[in-house]
């Protein structure tokens, strides 16, 4: 079933379709962790003036601030519906533009992850119809809901989000098979 919502992304137009966020359970513990060992570390090397645990700070710091969106979790990160398939810090992409959207397991010092795996009939700069890679350098530095594994395919982790990968793999696959040859809006042809 289709988690159906209106919900509006980083510009102020609304956006129907299935929507997924970052899960909130297990994924903020770690990063609210690092940032009170950040804090306390910050403040040991000023009550102590060490420049050592000051430079100590920086990593678990810098650690958290990377993973900051995982605390961001009421904002959508993949989304699909007629038009479109959105993912946060990339753009939207044509459906018309993707070949193939599948599940795939990645294997990673014993543990297996799923993750969706995005091929482009076309290159990415064409695909997307909205690109939202020009975000500030600050934004840049931190987690994405993707990487790029080649040229042309997409690959967006599942497992850290509020459905299960199955779910969202099926409801991604129903929406660009019933949505694929058709023409965006304001499209003519």
């Amino acid at each position: 079933m289709l988690r159906a919502a209106v919900i509006r992304l980083d510009s102020d137009q609304p956006f129907n379709g299935f929507v997924v966020a970052y899960e909130s359970d297990e994924l903020q513990f770690p990063v609210w962790v690092l940032l009170i060992l950040t804090a306390m570390l910050f403040y040991a090397s000023i009550a102590e003036g060490s420049a050592v645990l000051m430079l100590l700070s920086l990593f678990p710091g810098c650690f958290a601030f990377h993973n900051l969106p995982l605390l961001e979790t009421g904002k959508t990160r993949l989304a699909a519906n007629q038009d479109c398939l959105f993912i946060d810090g990339l753009g939207r992409i044509g459906w018309r533009f993707i070949n193939s959207i599948s599940l795939a397991e990645i294997v990673v010092r014993g543990s297996a992850y799923k993750e969706a795996d995005i091929a482009l009939a076309a290159p990415l700069a064409t695909a997307l119809l909205e690109d939202a890679r020009g975000m500030p350098l600050h934004r840049r530095l931190m987690r994405k809901p993707f990487y790029l594994k080649s040229g042309r395919t997409i690959r967006v982790p599942l497992e850290i989000f509020d459905r299960p990968p199955e779910h969202i793999i099926a409801s991604l696959l129903r929406i660009w098979l019933h949505n694929r040859g058709k023409p965006q809006k304001g499209e003519f042809g």
